[in-house]
């Protein structure tokens, strides 16, 4: 079998992402069903399986096997490595952000006033698409809830420059662009509904209570998650929109949500030749003899030295020349004395 033939019977075998585009709610599915394929072409899959195997390990297992080959296969690897990062931001983002929102679905629950929610709404028009992760309708007014759960402290600029802060302040995006984005799409899909001048909240809710936030942007409000209940229930204002209202605005604005997936993160189908091409140069395969396949790892282990009858015939008779000459030293040694 060719390198070129293996590459693609590895390729193969990976069925993740078969389309060029996907929708938010299954990216996390697919990002996590890639992950576990990398790991059953490195590991055997009972293992892979039982210990929970991430992609790092398998970084971590073919670094190890490329070291032990000599590093035939550095060009290939670095390749693979920058892979990796990537997927495994896209993977950290995904759980990160899914236990943030189920954390503020669980908050909204207690609510008490009149109220519909609607969760994870795309808008698209023109060159503007968005997705919004809670809208909460109520009689007083639309709250639309941006939910963040970073592990870091977090700083929003006079501008809306939304940075994370660790040794260094990064940059991540101008939340208060993407906020005034949202609110402009859904104030769109409501006037289209007949309600010319809704009145729309944007909040910025934070789930982690364990972090700092400073908020200098004065067009949007912050909250963390423990006041949100509050923030909501006790708005003030008067009463400007029926029951009746608050559901036909809900179903107005899950009608005009689009529903088109998105493009995929990332080069998908680069990575999976990327790890082919790597496990090709790390396999080195012979089909002339037989391998011996690891308990856990799917690559060959070095090759081992043959035991044959004649090999040790021949280490046996090396071993009785070397104690007859050291004997016939000894004994001219003692007859001088």
């Amino acid at each position: 079998m060719t390198t070129t033939e293996r590459i693609y019977e590895i390729t193969s075998r990976m069925t993740s992402f078969p389309e060029p585009q996907i929708h938010r709610s299954a990216l996390l599915a697919e990002l996590l069903k890639l992950q576990a394929e990398l790991c059953n072409e490195t590991f055997n899959d009972i293992h892979a399986e039982n210990s929970k195997l991430r992609l790092w390990d398998v970084q971590s297992h073919l670094e190890k096997l490329n070291e032990e080959r000599g590093h035939v296969a550095d060009v290939e690897l670095r390749t693979f490595k920058k892979g990796c990062k990537i997927v495994s931001g896209a993977i950290s983002s995904e759980i990160i952000g899914s236990a943030g929102e189920y954390k503020a679905a669980r908050c909204l629950d207690i609510i008490r006033c009149n109220k519909r929610i609607l969760r994870n709404i795309e808008f698209s028009a023109d060159d503007r698409r968005t997705e919004l992760d809670f809208i909460v309708f109520t009689q007083k007014g639309i709250f639309i809830l941006e939910v963040k759960n970073p592990q870091k402290d977090i700083y929003i600029d006079e501008r809306g420059n939304y940075c994370r802060a660790g040794n260094a302040t990064n940059f991540d995006k101008n939340i208060g662009e993407s906020m005034n984005n949202k609110a402009y799409l859904l104030r769109q899909a409501l006037i289209n509904a007949g309600y010319d001048d809704p009145n729309i909240q944007s909040v910025v809710v934070f789930t982690n209570n364990n972090i700092h936030v400073e908020n200098r942007f004065p067009h949007i409000d912050i909250t963390y998650l423990s006041a949100l209940p509050h923030i909501i229930e006790k708005y003030e204002g008067d009463s400007l929109y029926t029951i009746t209202d608050i559901e036909r605005m809900a179903n107005s604005v899950q009608a005009a949500a689009c529903k088109e997936a998105y493009p995929r993160p990332f080069d998908v189908n680069q990575f999976k030749t990327d790890f082919a091409t790597l496990m090709a140069k790390l396999e080195d395969y012979d089909y002339g003899e037989e391998k011996e396949v690891g308990r856990y790892s799917k690559f060959p282990p070095k090759k081992k030295s043959r035991v044959t009858p004649l090999n040790v015939i021949a280490t046996v008779g090396i071993f009785v020349s070397l104690t007859a000459a050291i004997a016939s030293v000894v004994h001219k040694k003692v007859k001088r004395c």
